[in-house]
């Protein structure tokens, strides 16, 4: 099923409130989770966010989706019809004052990644597809990243917020990033000298000003300060 621009970003912003939701209904386990759990920050995170996700008891469909995130799920909004959706979630972990941006793999989306860097002008292409297709039924990429912010004591870890980024999908490149004047992107912390693979950071303030509902914070009460 095709959708133009204003109903593919209705699409999004449906399945962001869905996961905001998810993620806000579980933010007192995460905590728990985060405070009592001796795991490495990331491996906590994945696992929250999987969880968090699996407790929205969403419309599933049964397709097997690949991708190099941490959590994949094929699923329906309703617009109110129903949208096939593969839902790409990545989870993140950083300490507080890490959360102005995102890193991303190149992997991890279907736009392409125009901006400076250098001194010179990138034009690179995600890996992912803007739409997958299974036998006859089409789905959606929709990719959101959850950054879950916290501060590290002496006494345990604490959970202070959780950031939810949804990055557009690459059918919406004229919207969010037509050049490399006009972006939301940041050179990633890659070193091409050592081979390593390019990335690119999402920056919050400069998606938030395009689109509002596309980043959005959910503060966990009784953090340690």
């Amino acid at each position: 099923m095709s959708l133009n621009p204003d109903r593919l970003e209705h699409l999004e912003q449906t399945v962001m409130a869905m996961v905001v939701q998810a993620l806000r209904d579980y933010r007192d386990e995460a905590a728990t989770i985060f405070r009592e759990e001796t795991d490495l920050p990331q491996d906590i995170a994945e696992d929250v966010l999987r969880e968090a996700v699996d407790s929205l008891g969403v419309s599933g469909i049964r397709e097997r989706l690949y991708g190099k995130v941490d959590v994949k799920k094929a699923v329906y909004a309703f617009l109110p019809e129903a949208h096939p959706v593969a839902l790409m979630l990545d989870a993140k972990a950083e300490k507080r004052n890490g959360d102005r941006t995102a890193t991303i793999q190149m992997s991890q989306t279907s736009m392409r990644v125009r901006q400076h860097r250098s001194g010179r002008l990138v034009d690179e292409a995600g890996h992912l597809d803007t739409v997958l297709t299974r036998g006859d039924r089409t789905l959606w990429v929709v990719t959101i990243v959850a950054k879950f912010v916290y501060v590290e004591t002496d006494e345990a870890r604490w959970l202070s917020r959780i950031i939810v980024a949804c990055v557009p999908n690459g059918a919406l490149q004229d919207r969010y990033n037509p050049t490399a004047d006009d972006t939301f992107w940041l050179a990633g912390r890659d070193a091409p000298t050592r081979g390593e693979d390019f990335r690119v950071r999402v920056s919050y303030p400069s998606l938030q000003a395009k689109a509002a509902w596309r980043v959005q914070e959910i503060e966990v009460p009784d953090v340690e300060n």
